[in-house]
């Protein structure tokens, strides 16, 4: 039976049969700093997403929720989803917009 050949770590430069199976700690410490930057990057771009979000204009289905809520001032989040033939989910995310910009009370 042949061995099988050994491979070089890129980060360490060890060799290892199973370099798979190798937990390199210089790997874990290059990737960490990488990750601590991306990570402030992906905080940036969701806030700006979210800002987007919150200045946009309403689209056809939010605006018909906030009609419905305007008319009948109290109303169930059960009844909404009968007069409106949208998603759970979806209502749910439409209705948190519409607090979060202040046109309805939650």
């Amino acid at each position: 039976m042949a061995k099988k050949a050994k491979e070089t770590c890129p980060y360490c430069g060890r060799e290892f049969v199973y370099l798979s199976r190798h937990k390199c700690k210089v790997k874990e410490r290059m990737e960490s700093v990488e990750d601590e930057s991306t990570q402030k990057e992906r905080r940036q771009e969701r806030v700006e997403e979210r800002k987007k979000e919150l200045t946009r204009t309403l689209n056809k289905d939010e605006k018909q929720i906030l009609e419905i809520i305007d008319r009948n001032e109290d109303i169930l989040f059960e009844d909404l989803r009968k007069l409106v033939a949208i998603e759970r989910n979806k209502l749910d995310e439409m209705i948190d917009l519409l607090a979060l910009r202040g046109r309805i009370k939650v």
